[in-house]
């Protein structure tokens, strides 16, 4: 017989959310196991600094979406500070660059122009209004839902992108790396409270009202008396038979259905370490090497792979970024292929060979989202006719199944740090609630 552990909540999958749930129910008292299938923490934060790089850095989470209270406490409490962003934005087209330091109000403008009675999906409503947007609008604005928002535009819900504009946000960086804000998350609750184990990936959830039994892979069996899930959108749509998938017994068909109306969208980044030397000489013009490479900013562009590329100058690295669907066509390729794609783009955007480009290039970094088993992309995304059903997802299960996650959060937050935050506060709030604080 296997060796039963109990607790009152098991948490399955330790990112963001299930971290923070796991730090609010210890605080109300509960003794909670968490459960991921990884052999680290942090889910889709995932901080790294090869051998030779001057610097940690990011391959999943990057950014800081201001506005949000749960994220706000987190990195105060975390003493992580935020840092501005350089917001230099160039737009690339027919092989000119022009400078554009109010991409973001543009792209705003667009959105807003949307509409509050509008319904449908982005791609719709820009065939309907493409003459009214000039060709820089509209290379922006598409850039913005299949590179920001990971989405293909045929599927991005317009309302949603016309309330985000509403809302004011600025973006930063944090001020030290992601995996930073997972560390406390992970230390922040009193050991003899929470116990957190990893290559743990759990393949079962048995349950009946107020009785949850989880088994893992291994053959462990863990007892509480509830659940949290916090797994990835990609994950919980995974197929029975597909490996990291996860069963309910019994089943849930309304969350199956309500899964079968959303997703998950794509994105693929690569960091280019270049030589100590590339913001003084070298294959950049000129005008982007300025200020020891932070005139370089954001270069935008309609490339179908790779279209979008920013500094993180002074550190001589440079990041390409694609989003939606081309990201989605990346699936399975090998890094090599992945980094020599993105090359040939920006030796484009830069007016440069590809032979001096590669000559000035040390090392790259990249990290399929997508083949990841743990994963299965990115990060979720507004679907248009489908604007609700994370708030449904979000729904616990007769007091004892609940569930958690950035694809569970509000829909102007899906995709985000904070919303994956908030909704771990959430759900945890849910569980004290049903449970009775201890």
């Amino acid at each position: 017989m296997p060796h039963v552990s109990s607790s009152d909540v098991i948490v399955v999958g330790a990112g963001a959310s299930g971290l923070v749930a796991a730090r609010e129910l210890v605080r109300a008292g509960f003794s909670v196991t968490v459960l991921e299938a990884r052999d680290r923490v942090g889910g889709r934060i995932l901080s790294h600094q090869p051998p030779g790089w001057p610097r940690s850095i990011e391959l999943g989470a990057e950014f800081i979406h201001t506005g949000n209270k749960a994220l706000d406490q987190a990195l105060r409490a975390a003493k992580i500070p935020a840092r501005a962003i350089e917001e230099q934005h160039w737009l690339i087209r027919d092989g000119k660059r022009i400078h554009m330091p109010d991409a973001w109000d543009r792209i705003d403008a667009v959105m807003r122009s949307i509409g509050p009675k509008q319904r449908g999906n982005f791609a719709d409503w820009l065939r309907r209004h493409r003459a009214d947007l000039s060709p820089e609008d509209r290379v922006l604005a598409s850039g913005f839902v299949k590179g920001f928002q990971g989405a293909p535009p045929e599927r991005m819900s317009a309302s949603i992108l016309y309330q985000a504009a509403l809302e004011p946000e600025e973006q930063l960086r944090p001020g030290k790396p992601y995996a930073t804000l997972i560390d406390w998350l992970q230390n922040a609750p009193p050991g003899d409270r929470v116990c957190t184990l990893l290559n743990c990936p759990v393949k079962y959830v048995r349950w009946r009202r107020g009785r949850v039994t989880v088994e893992s892979l291994g053959e462990k069996c863990f007892e509480a008396r509830a659940v949290l899930v916090t797994l990835p959108l990609g994950v919980l749509r995974s197929k029975q038979d597909e490996f990291g998938a996860l069963q309910f017994s019994p089943a849930l068909p309304e969350k199956r259905r309500l899964l079968r109306r959303v997703e998950t969208g794509h994105a693929r980044r690569v960091i280019l370490r270049m030589r100590s030397d590339i913001w003084r000489r070298g294959p950049i013009p000129a005008e982007l090497r300025r200020r020891s490479g932070r005139a370089f900013g954001f270069l935008h562009s309609d490339e179908d792979f790779f279209p979008v590329w920013w500094s993180e100058a002074p550190n001589p690295l440079l990041v390409g970024w694609t989003g939606g669907p081309a990201a989605q066509r990346m699936e399975g390729w090998s890094n090599k292929r992945v980094t020599a794609t993105a090359q040939k783009t920006l030796a484009r955007l830069l007016g440069c060979s590809l032979r001096t480009l590669q000559r000035a290039t040390l090392d790259a970094c990249t990290h399929d989202w997508a083949a990841d088993p743990y994963a299965r992309g990115a990060y979720s995304f507004a679907v248009a006719g489908c604007e609700t059903v994370p708030r449904e997802l979000a729904k616990p299960v007769r007091g004892t199944v609940f569930f958690a996650g950035e694809a569970t959060a509000d829909p102007l937050e899906l995709g985000t740090v904070h919303g994956a935050l908030a909704s771990g506060v959430r759900a945890a709030q849910e569980i004290i609630a049903t449970l009775g604080r201890r």
